[in-house]
C-alpha cells in the first residue's frame, strides 16, 4: 500500500512528499545555469527531486575549460561532419556514462538553440540564417551522448522543444531546420503561429496556441485528457519533419497556414520517452510568479501533468510483456491462445466502456491492477493476465466475454495496450460507475458525482457509496471507501483516479443520508 500511496502523493501536485519518497528527476546538462530555474520549480511543483546532469563528453575529443575544441567545430558553430558522425557512431561508449548519471530515474531535456545539423541521420547543411545559428555544439553533443544513453537504458525522458527535436534526432528523425523557409519554400505564407517576431527592441516572447492530441492511445491524451490542449507556450522555428522509418509516433500537431506542424512525439519501444515541441515549465513559472501575462497560457494544473507523468512512469512503469511465462507457483495453464486472448479483452474493454478510448483506458487500470495485486510479476503472459481478469473485482463477470465477438478495432486496442502502451500512470487503480459514488469534493465543495465540470484532475476526492438502491438495482460497497480522481477515459465515460493514503484527512461515507442524485 505504501508503494501506491506515494505515487499518489505525487500527483497531488500541491503536497509535498517526503525526501525519501521523491523520483529523482536528472536535468541533461546546459551551458546556461539560469535555464534550470523553470525546470527545477515545476519537477519539485509536481514532486520530484531535480538533479542537474553533468556534462557527457565523447571519448577522445579534445575540451578547453569544459568547451569542445575550435578544430571541432566549422565558422558557424555547427558540429562538423566528421566528428558529428563519430559522435552518432559511439555515443555514450568509452565513457563513464553509468557513473554519471547514477541514482537518475528520469531526464528532462530543454529547450534552447538548434541542433547541429551534421547530428541528423541524414545530415543536412546549415540553415544559414545568422540570427539563429546552433546555439553550441558543446551542448548538442552532450545532449546526444545523453539521450542515447536513456533510450538505451529506458530511463523515462521528457523533451521540451529542442529536446524534442533531440530525441526525434536521436531515434533518426530530420528536422526541419527553419518554419518560415520552409513555408517560403512551398509558396505558403507563414504568420509566426509558432514564435512571435522581434519587437521593435529586437526581442521576441512565447505565443500561446492550441494543439491537436491525434492518437486516443498516447500519453499525450492521457496526460492532457482530451483531443485539444489549449494555449501552450510556444517558441521555435525549428520541428521535427517526419518520423516515417523510426520508432517514433506522432501523437499531437498544430495546423498551421494549411499544414500540419508535428508538436509531439513518442517513442512506443520505451517505458515513457515524449517529447512536446512547447513549454509546459515556462506556463508553470508564469502563474507561480504571477506574471501579467500568465492567463494567456495553460492553466498550471495542466502544465504540471507533464512532469507528474514523467515521475509516475519513473517510479512504477514496469510493462507488461506478451508472451512470456510469469511463473507463479498458484498459477495454472490457461487453455487459451494467444489470439483468443486479445479478442477477449477486445470484447471485455468495448462491453465496459462502450468507445475505442474508454476500452484503451480500461484496459490499462485493468494492468495496473494486476500489477498491484502481483507485485512480484515480473514477465506476464497473455493467457496469465486473462486468466486473473476472469477472477478480479468488478472484472470478474468477464468470464461471459469469452463468448462475443471482437470487433477488429477493439483487438487493435487490445493488443497495443497489452503491448506496454497503457494511457495511464501505473498508480491510477480505481475506477467507480457515478451510481457507485455518493459525491464529490472539490476544494471542499460538495458535489454530485454527476457534474463532469467540478472533477478536477489531482484536487477531487470521489466518495464511494453505501450499498443502496439505484432505478431497482443495488450498487455501492459494504465498506466505502474514497479516491483521487485522475481523468475521463472518454467523453460521459466514468471517473478513474488512484487511491487516497492512510494519512488522507478526508473522511470515509459511512451513511446512505450522504448519498447525491
Amino acid at each position: 500500500m505504501k508503494k501506491y500511496l506515494t505515487i499518489a502523493l505525487l500527483f497531488l501536485v500541491t503536497l509535498a512528499a517526503t525526501a525519501s519518497d521523491k523520483v529523482r528527476v536528472g536535468i541533461a546538462w546546459v551551458p546556461n545555469a539560469a535555464a534550470y530555474d523553470r525546470v527545477i520549480l515545476s519537477i519539485e511543483r509536481a514532486g520530484g527531486e531535480a538533479v542537474i546532469l553533468p556534462q557527457l563528453r565523447p571519448a577522445g575529443f579534445e575540451y578547453d575549460n569544459g568547451v569542445i575544441g575550435a578544430k571541432y567545430v566549422d565558422e558557424f558553430g555547427v558540429l562538423r561532419q566528421q566528428y558529428a558522425d563519430v559522435v552518432k557512431r559511439d555515443t555514450y561508449h568509452g565513457i563513464n556514462a553509468d557513473e554519471l548519471l547514477s541514482g537518475v530515474q528520469a531526464v528532462v531535456f530543454l529547450g534552447g538553440g538548434d541542433i547541429s545539423s551534421t547530428l541528423f541521420a541524414v545530415p543536412q547543411p546549415w540553415h544559414g540564417i545568422a540570427d539563429d545559428s546552433p546555439a553550441d555544439a558543446t551542448r548538442d553533443v552532450s545532449e546526444y551522448l545523453t539521450m542515447a544513453y536513456c533510450l538505451d537504458h529506458d530511463i523515462p525522458v521528457l523533451g521540451l522543444c529542442r529536446g524534442m527535436q533531440m530525441l526525434a534526432v536521436v531515434s533518426g528523425a530530420p528536422l526541419i531546420q527553419d518554419l518560415d523557409t520552409y513555408f517560403h519554400d512551398m509558396g505558403r505564407p507563414y504568420h509566426y503561429l509558432h514564435r512571435m517576431q522581434r519587437d521593435a527592441n529586437g526581442k521576441r516572447y512565447y505565443t500561446p496556441h492550441d494543439v491537436l492530441v491525434t492518437d486516443t492511445t498516447s500519453w499525450l491524451y492521457a496526460i492532457s485528457g482530451g483531443d485539444i490542449i489549449r494555449d501552450v507556450p510556444s517558441w521555435h522555428h525549428q520541428v521535427v519533419g517526419d518520423v516515417t522509418n523510426t520508432p517514433l509516433r506522432v501523437t499531437g500537431v498544430t495546423p498551421t497556414d494549411g499544414v500540419d506542424i508535428i508538436e509531439a512525439i513518442e517513442r512506443t519501444d520505451k517505458r515513457f520517452a515524449l517529447g512536446v515541441q512547447f513549454h509546459p515549465e515556462e506556463a508553470i513559472l508564469k502563474h507561480v510568479t504571477g506574471q501579467p501575462d500568465a492567463a494567456r497560457f495553460m492553466p498550471i494544473d495542466e502544465a504540471v501533468k507533464y512532469f507528474t507523468a514523467l515521475i509516475g512512469h519513473a517510479q512504477y512503469g514496469r510493462q507488461f510483456i506478451p508472451g512470456h511465462a510469469y511463473t507463479r507457483s498458484d498459477t495454472t495453464v490457461y487453455p487459451k491462445t494467444a489470439d483468443e486472448c486479445y479478442a477477449f479483452f477486445a470484447v471485455l474493454g468495448k462491453a465496459e466502456q462502450g468507445t475505442l478510448e474508454g476500452a484503451t483506458a480500461e484496459l490499462s487500470l485493468l494492468l495496473n491492477l494486476f500489477e498491484r495485486r502481483h507485485p512480484d510479476a515480473v514477465d506476464v503472459s497473455i493467457q496469465e493476465v486473462a486468466k486473473w481478469a476472469t477472477e478480479c473485482g468488478w472484472f470478474a463477470h468477464a468470464s461471459r466475454r469469452w463468448e462475443g465477438t471482437a470487433l477488429p478495432e477493439y483487438v487493435a486496442v487490445a493488443k497495443n495496450v497489452l503491448a506496454g502502451n497503457r494511457v495511464l500512470p501505473p498508480n491510477i487503480v480505481e475506477h467507480d460507475c457515478r451510481e457507485d459514488l455518493a459525491y464529490i469534493e472539490t476544494n471542499g465543495v460538495r458535489y454530485s458525482p454527476y457534474e463532469n465540470d467540478k472533477y478536477v484532475s489531482g484536487v477531487t476526492v470521489c466518495y464511494q457509496a453505501p450499498v443502496h438502491e439505484h432505478n431497482g438495482r443495488k450498487f455501492g460497497f459494504r465498506k466505502p471507501s474514497h479516491w483521487v480522481f485522475y481523468s475521463f477515459p472518454a467523453h460521459r465515460s466514468d471517473p478513474f483516479g488512484f487511491l487516497c493514503g492512510e494519512d488522507c484527512p478526508h473522511e470515509n461515507v459511512t451513511s446512505e443520508a450522504d448519498i447525491v442524485r
